[in-house]
């Protein structure tokens, strides 16, 4: 039976949901903004990625006539508070 961590780590497995939700956290962003700020990321695996943040409740979208905005839901403001203290750390 696995534990409750690797349950909520594994909903961030990816290369670049980490990094998402860092951009989304600024405010809400477009799909173009998004794909702007990671330059790297192709349209096929920024769709899946925020796909899957979508169903595990991570971001939210608000669609339009004309774009699609992410933002930070409750549980992903949880989960960006816990990448902060990550990203504080110094384990080298």
């Amino acid at each position: 039976k696995f534990c409750n961590a690797y349950k909520n780590l594994s909903q961030l497995t990816g290369r670049w949901k980490v990094s998402l939700i860092f951009a989304i956290n600024e405010e809400a962003k477009s799909y173009s903004e998004l794909k702007s700020e990671i330059p790297n990321i192709t349209d096929r695996i920024l769709s899946k990625q925020l796909s899957e943040l979508q169903e595990n409740k991570i971001i939210e979208n608000e669609k339009d006539k004309t774009k699609s905005i992410y933002t930070l839901s409750a549980k992903g403001l949880k989960i960006l508070t816990l990448l902060q203290h990550i990203n504080e750390l110094d384990l080298t």
